[in-house]
């Protein structure tokens, strides 16, 4: 375990201002919950084309697989659960009055699982929807598909939030 911050990083009187954290995590963090990640040997680049399910064209192209593929990362982010390191990175917040930041790479929805309130997603967030159309934004079903209707504006434009 981390240990208590503040006996670690002890403050001086004279600090006025509490400390801005930011901790950047990227795939490691949610390999150990049984997540696959990108780029490793055997990652999913390895077994799907970028150019198939990754970007605006593939999209356009086959909407179809697009979904496929990620409704099957959904389902694994809801087949996993928070590890030791979500948990430690929540309990540092709860024991240290610095105002703290996670900055992930990761799509899933772990650190929000394990409890942390402050997460800002870089490369968006799977469990999320976005519309094509009016770019709102609302918690993905399980399954999604083309044509499903934005819940806002009822266009057949709906998409993973991800980039």
């Amino acid at each position: 375990m981390i240990g208590n911050p503040q006996q670690a990083y002890p403050r001086k009187a004279s600090d006025e201002r509490p400390m801005k954290i930011v901790v950047l995590t990227g795939a490691r963090v949610s390999a150990e919950s049984g997540l696959g990640t990108f780029r490793d040997a055997g990652g999913l680049w390895g077994r799907y084309d970028l150019n198939d399910v990754a970007t605006p064209g593939s999209f356009a192209r086959n909407p179809a697989l697009v979904h496929y593929f990620y409704n099957a990362r959904r389902q694994n982010g809801l087949n996993s659960l928070p590890n030791a390191a979500h948990t430690a990175l929540v309990m540092l917040k709860k024991c240290n009055p610095h105002d703290l930041t996670i900055v992930t790479q990761n799509v899933d929805d772990l650190h929000e699982r394990a409890g942390a309130t402050r997460v800002i997603h870089m490369h968006g967030q799977l469990m999320r929807g976005l519309c094509g159309a009016c770019d709102a934004r609302w918690n993905a079903p399980a399954i999604m598909a083309p044509g499903d209707p934005c819940p806002s504006c009822a266009a057949p434009a709906t998409r993973p939030d991800v980039v």
